[in-house]
């Protein structure tokens, strides 16, 4: 294994296509491996009944000038409490969304799939470790399904192609 990495290495350096695409693919799986441990991690988090204050969309940054380049991202506040200890959240998922234009849309789809039950409260998910870290969803089999596909294809490609 060592051998194998080393040749990776001399052939990047030589700035090789193969060497290239293998660290490249090194550093997605790194990447979609950490992301699925969290989302796991994530999916154990306990939960608590808050007060949901504020969901829906805000624009990013300043104001555009031309509307479409407008970008907006979901946007929460909630308050909760933990042993006690009252807390405020503003993440509702692992997942950071950004849109603009045609697509602005997309940015309302994640506040729309938080839930209040029949007294209007909702489930925050908080990390039991350190209670501030918190989320309105936690991720779901569908999400985790596809950072493993997202895996098993990003390694097929490279042994595909080498």
């Amino acid at each position: 294994m060592a051998e194998y990495l080393q040749r990776m290495l001399d052939l990047a350096l030589r700035k090789e296509l193969e060497g290239i695409h293998f660290w490249a693919t090194f550093y997605v799986l790194i990447v979609l491996v950490g992301t699925l441990w969290h989302a796991l991690q994530v999916r154990a988090w306990p939960h608590v009944e808050g007060e949901l204050l504020h969901i829906g969309v805000r624009p990013l940054g300043g104001p555009e000038l031309v509307a479409s380049r407008q970008d907006y991202v979901p946007s929460a506040l909630y308050r909760y409490n933990v042993n006690g200890q009252p807390y405020e959240g503003r993440e509702i998922s692992i997942w950071k969304i950004s849109a603009s234009g045609a697509l602005k849309g997309v940015a309302h789809a994640v506040p729309r799939q938080v839930r209040t039950n029949a007294s209007g409260r909702v489930k925050v998910y908080y990390n039991p470790s350190h209670p501030r870290k918190s989320f309105l969803l936690r991720p779901g089999l569908a999400s985790i399904s596809f950072v493993l596909a997202c895996i098993v294809l990003t390694v097929g490609f490279y042994i595909w192609r080498w």
